[in-house]
């Protein structure tokens, strides 16, 4: 197993949202290969993959396993998204509050939900 690490870095202010773009984009591959294994296991359980039409449980169950780690890095990575995005917007609104343009509000995004682990 892997041990992860924060990182942080600067960048223009206005390069924000386009550098959290490029982040949710890092999710991609983890993307295509979650898309991938959703039709795949499928298709092993159903006997699709076999000319007999035999079930291989093992396999299923170890692509169901790299199914459940792409979801995961996704949900991790969205996650952080969420914060840098949320981050950002609580800075803009106490920006314009600070130069008297906006009246102090509530964030416009929504509570976002509470991950669930084993």
């Amino acid at each position: 197993m892997t041990t992860r690490v924060k990182l942080s870095y600067t960048v223009e202010e206005d390069q924000v949202l386009t550098e959290v773009a490029k982040i949710i984009n890092l999710a991609g591959d983890d993307m295509q290969q979650g898309i991938q294994l959703f039709t795949a296991v499928q298709q092993i359980l159903r006997g699709e993959e076999d000319k007999d039409q035999h079930v291989d449980i093992g396999k299923s169950l170890e692509m169901i396993d790299e199914f459940r780690v792409a979801l995961l890095n996704i949900d991790t990575r969205l996650s952080e998204v969420v914060d840098m995005v949320v981050s950002y917007d609580e800075y803009q609104r106490a920006q314009r509050q600070d130069q008297g343009i906006t009246p102090p509000s509530k964030s416009a995004h929504r509570p976002r939900p509470k991950a669930t682990t084993e």
